[in-house]
């Protein structure tokens, strides 16, 4: 058999198999999980030009469109909603090969956070982390919060930061606080209207409260999208399909407002959840960085193990 260098049939091309790429996929998920581009860039450390280059490289590959954008804003389509499936099982399993073959695993901290504060959490952490922890390497693995819990436990992640409702706080309307959010191109529900709502499906900490909070006060409602990704959520919002209930940080994101009539939502705690494996720098870190920036009475660190407690 003769090879001949440099030489590839016609043909060849048509029989490369496709690939996805690590890193590309990884900033589709963190779009989907931080509501854009901007902030999936922030999470990252990345420009959004390298992220936008990402989402265009597996548009190429998939061969068909997975996200459409409306000035800052993007939505997924039905086949960048069917990748985003693949991407997290797919970053999931090469992380966790990554974390069991890494000589140095000492000199990476992994931060588990919430899908629904990640907007928050992300640019608080980000550069705090980075400046501190100058010497080993941060990286961020962000799901639902009894998800990330769970990687505490297996040691996927040095720890988990998570949302938990608090109603022996007082309820804000300013700074970090949950808002009922709706489209600012549509006009609002009238007042004897039911609420139509979209949800995170469960397990989620803030579907429950998101029932409960127009149903004490007398006002009807009924589940108009049940969704598995903030971004996924918010474009539902801003597209009139109902009101949504998200932990915001001063303003609310673009092409959204405040419900007007909501019923005042209850107050929203950011919970640090630690382990014994959990480096108490880090942990102190994230606290301080936290409290600095939504107030200490707004952050609380636990011991794991406590969410079992009845």
């Amino acid at each position: 058999m003769i090879i001949l260098a440099g030489w590839l049939p016609e043909s060849y091309a048509e029989r490369v198999p496709r690939t996805f790429d690590i890193t590309p996929l990884r900033s589709l998920v963190a779009v989907a999980t931080t509501g854009g581009v901007h902030r999936a860039a922030q999470s990252l450390s990345l420009t959004q030009s390298a992220v936008s280059q990402h989402l265009r490289k597996l548009e190429r590959e998939a061969g068909t469109a997975l996200v459409t954008r409306d000035g800052r804003r993007i939505a997924f389509t039905p086949g960048g909603e069917e990748l985003l499936a693949h991407a997290r099982a797919i970053l999931a399993a090469h992380d966790a090969a990554v974390h069991r073959f890494d000589k140095d695993s000492a000199s990476v901290v992994t931060i588990g956070a919430a899908q629904n504060c990640a907007g928050v959490v992300l640019p608080t952490l980000m550069a705090e982390l980075r400046a501190t922890l100058s010497d080993r390497e941060v990286r961020f693995r962000l799901d639902r919060n009894a998800t990330v819990r769970q990687m505490v436990d297996a040691r996927d992640v040095d720890v988990a930061v998570t949302t938990r409702v608090a109603p022996e706080l007082m309820a804000r309307t300013d700074g970090f606080r949950l808002d009922w959010l709706w489209s600012a191109a549509i006009d609002p529900p009238a007042p004897d209207d039911d609420i139509p709502l979209v949800v995170f499906t469960p397990p989620c900490t803030l579907r429950q409260p998101s029932f409960d909070s127009h149903s004490s006060v007398g006002r009807s409602w009924h589940v108009a999208a049940e969704i598995n990704d903030l971004a996924t959520g918010l474009d539902a919002v801003r597209g009139g399909v109902g009101t949504m209930l998200v932990p915001v940080l001063d303003r609310v994101p673009d092409g959204l407002i405040r419900l007007p009539g909501a019923p005042q939502p209850p107050a929203v705690q950011l919970v640090v959840a630690y382990a014994d494996h959990t480096d108490p720098l880090v942990r102190e870190t994230i606290v301080a960085s936290l409290g600095d920036r939504v107030g200490t009475d707004r952050v609380e660190s636990l011991p794991n193990h406590a969410f079992a407690m009845p």
